[in-house]
């Protein structure tokens, strides 16, 4: 290392500057800057010569992790985009500007169960009935359209309120002790539903059958009911069931032999807005579904999607008389983004119709003249539709300006560290020669700053992507809630498209990285000094952390959860959820992002690496008497002085760690912490140093302070920290006064001197390092404009 040797006059307050500059001569025409620049770019042979290859070891794991997330870094944009220009290339089918269908329209068969035998209705064993699903033959029933389905969220209800025994009782609750356990895969044989869905239709027809098409009736209730889906809402269950609210209605239409239409949303029948007609009939977006008889022919309306296949039925059974019932649900849910700004309003619509035939006989046997009827089949058919209606593309221009702005710094900020990298490759000895040489080094260089510091270490870029990520999250939890839904309990998940799908959330890394560094700067301030360095999170904490949430929208069948939690029965006014929404606060599916699934699997995660690392430290501790590694928050042991001015817009909250290469130099035992006793020739002084601003590792007096290895540290983290391009133009375009000092080891009793680049002046000597003005000797100074990066990277 380069040492300053001490001279007769070496240790005067007025060192001339001819001390550092060999036989320069300066042209008249040269600018002041020019020969500030070639004065400077002498600083570098007093300073100790870094190397970086050398001393600081290739870590193969951190290798891989950098690749990896630098090239997600890199690509974030091109991978995700920059926002939502166009709501038409999330959802092809729009309804009006802002509005689209989000999910379906899908219509389908649940099951069709008849009779084996029509004239016999005791024989109610399996083998007694025969069902379809859609075209397909099917000996037993699910149990998914009647238990955890969200169409059977009111089916179960109207099943409670019509007091319908024969509906099974674990089919409805969570089962208890001695009755079947059951889940999304469960089976229910063919007699069991036949005979709960036809006790549920005769159920409805005894309160609700019209004496004409004049005089309809409805039953309308409320339902609220838990909503696992996810695995985030899963995991979070135990705190958290996601209730959801639900408005109903159970219609009986008017049938008869003679009927044609069930006249469902007639107007002749009743008025435009009474009270009675399904909520369906008056939605602004009207359903339609492909033509039950003819596909080939045009889309109709659902209400005539329903007549169409009554008549079916009827052509199929022209000899029993049809007895209908209609479920329709509603779900209103609103959620919004940072302060409301951006919202998004979704609505689901889901219709049931039940559809039974009987042959009825009249009973010869009785005085009464009494009829006897046989249910001969069962038909269940459903139809579904979710519409989003949101703001977001008008807020496009704001959120491509947040994100894109930031992947620029980004891209920016990568370039600026090769060039970092680059320069302190050319002051390598022996790679000056080659250019192939030079880059080796050069990527070896980058290769060794641990990544995290590169990615979350600039709050510029992370706060545009976090205020980007509070105004459209919530759309993208939306939008892979639909995309990835169970139609019928059925689901078909390829991992790859799954991952790359929900690639956008991982964008909750910038959420995680802006609280990290809130968090180390709330500890930072609970005390003035810490002995082993300065406080940081470990960076793989926050890639862990953040990679875990990649799997909270997967969708598992065995996992939901939709049980009734409360149920009550509304008034015949209105046909929107107002009832609910006049009652208390709470009734109404209403939400913030901070509320939203990514926000709480986020909060999951950070809680379930916070538990593993709590058990792993207790572990470790329980078995070794020495003290544990602190496993998430830890410190950057090496720091560079003066790193307040010369990396003001970055923060070191995350932990700065490389390994040494062991070279078989042994190394100084530092002093225990204390006051600090510096000798110079014949002056003693002591001086107690600001703590605040004071490292043990790196006072100035160490000699370890001067030592390659140290050096080599310093100057990796200055070419990532000085790199960022709020930094760079911060030393290279405004400029920051840096001071070229000599200093002696003075707590390790050495009479070495060596020279250090600071950004304090003489008279903020004492309170910025702890020690005093008269053990430093002020040899040159100059604005970083106008200091080589070369030698700019060495400062601290």
């Amino acid at each position: 290392m380069a040492r300053i040797r001490p001279q007769e006059s070496t240790w005067c307050d007025k060192a001339p500057a001819s001390v550092l500059v060999e036989d320069i001569t300066a042209d008249s025409n040269h600018s002041t800057r020019t020969l500030t620049l070639e004065r400077t770019r002498a600083w570098h042979k007093f300073l100790p010569q870094p190397n970086i290859p050398k001393y600081i070891a290739l870590s193969k794991l951190r290798l891989i992790f950098t690749m990896v997330s630098l090239a997600l870094l890199i690509t974030d944009i091109p991978r995700t985009g920059l926002g939502i220009y166009d709501l038409q290339e999330y959802y092809p089918m729009m309804l009006m500007p802002g509005t689209a269908v989000r999910f379906g329209p899908f219509d389908y068969s649940v099951v069709h169960i008849w009779r084996l035998n029509n004239d016999t209705e005791s024989d109610n064993t399996s083998s007694a009935f025969a069902g379809l699903r859609d075209s397909q033959p099917i000996s037993t029933a699910r149990a998914w359209p009647y238990q955890f389905d969200t169409l059977s969220v009111g089916l179960r209800g109207a099943v409670d309120l019509l007091n319908v025994t024969q509906f099974p009782r674990y089919l409805r609750y969570k089962p208890q002790e001695n009755e079947p356990t059951t889940n999304g895969e469960s089976l229910v044989d063919l007699s069991t539903a036949f005979n709960m869905l036809d006790a549920l239709i005769a159920a409805a027809h005894a309160k609700l059958r019209p004496a004409s098409n004049c005089k309809l009736k409805a039953l309308r209730f409320a339902t609220k009911h838990n909503w696992v889906d996810r695995i985030h809402h899963y995991v979070v269950s135990f705190a958290s069931t996601n209730p959801a609210w639900r408005l109903h209605s159970l219609h009986v239409p008017y049938t008869s032999r003679d009927t044609q239409s069930l006249g469902i949303c007639s107007n002749s029948a009743v008025a435009k807005r009474s009270p009675l007609r399904p909520r369906f009939c008056n939605h602004p977006g009207i359903l339609k579904y492909t033509h039950p008889l003819n596909s080939s022919l045009p889309t109709v309306p659902v209400w005539e999607h329903i007549d169409l296949r009554y008549e079916l039925l009827k052509r199929q059974y022209p000899t029993l008389e049809l007895e209908v019932i209609l479920l329709s649900s509603q779900r209103l849910s609103s959620t919004s983004g940072v302060l409301s700004s951006t919202f998004y309003n979704y609505e689901a619509l889901e219709i049931t119709a039940l559809t039974r035939g009987k042959r009825c006989i009249n009973d010869s046997k009785s005085s009464l003249n009494t009829t006897l009827c046989t249910t001969v089949f069962i038909d269940d058919y459903r139809y579904e539709r979710d519409t989003v209606r949101t703001n977001l593309v008008e807020w496009y221009g704001v959120i491509s300006m947040l994100r894109g702005g930031a992947q620029g710094y980004v891209w920016i900020r990568l370039v600026l560290l090769m060039y970092g990298a680059y320069t302190a490759a050319g002051q390598l000895a022996g790679v000056q020669a080659g250019t192939s040489s030079r880059f080796k080094s050069t990527m070896s260089i980058v290769c060794k700053i641990p990544f995290e510091v590169i990615v979350y270490s600039s709050l510029l870029p992370v706060s545009g992507y976090v205020i980007a990520q509070f105004l459209d999250s919530s759309f993208m939890d939306i939008f892979l809630d639909s995309y990835w839904a169970a139609v019928g309990g059925t689901i078909k998940i390829n991992l790859l498209t799954f991952l790359r799908s929900t690639a956008v959330q991982m964008r909750n890394v910038w959420i995680l990285a802006l609280l990290v560094t809130l968090t180390v700067f709330a500890v930072r301030k609970t005390r003035d000094y810490w002995g082993e360095g300065l406080p940081a999170i470990r960076g793989l904490v926050i890639s862990f952390t953040s990679t875990l949430t990649v799997f909270g929208p997967y969708k598992e069948t065995t996992l939901r959860n939709t049980d009734i939690i409360n149920l009550f029965l509304i008034a015949d006014e209105g046909q929107n959820l107002d009832i609910i929404q006049s009652n208390l606060v709470g009734k109404y599916n209403i939400s913030c992002y901070f509320f939203d699934d990514s926000a709480v699997m986020l909060l999951f995660c950070i809680g379930v690496v916070i538990g593993l690392a709590s058990t792993i430290k207790i572990l470790n501790a329980s078995r070794t008497k020495s003290e544990t590694r602190d496993i998430i928050l830890s410190s950057t042991p090496t720091i560079p002085c003066g790193t307040q001015r010369l990396w003001l817009a970055s923060v070191s909250s995350v932990q700065f760690s490389v390994r040494l290469r062991v070279t078989g130099m042994s190394e100084r035992t530092p002093q225990k912490q204390g006051s600090l006793l510096t000798k110079v020739g014949s002056f003693h002084t002591v001086i107690q140093p600001n703590l605040k601003w004071t490292d043990r590792r790196n006072l100035l007096g160490k000699a370890s302070y001067n030592s390659t290895e140290c050096r080599s540290v310093i100057q990796l983290m200055n070419i990532a920290m000085m790199t960022d391009p709020w930094n760079f133009f911060w030393l290279r375009a405004l400029g920051v006064q840096l001071y070229l000092y000599k200093t002696r080891s003075g707590l390790d009793n050495s009479f070495d001197f060596y020279a250090v680049i600071l950004p304090f002046a003489k008279n903020e000597i004492e309170e910025r390092t702890g020690l005093s003005s008269i053990d430093l000797q002020l040899l040159d100074s100059a604005s970083s404009r106008d200091v080589p990066m070369s030698v700019l990277l060495q400062s601290g």
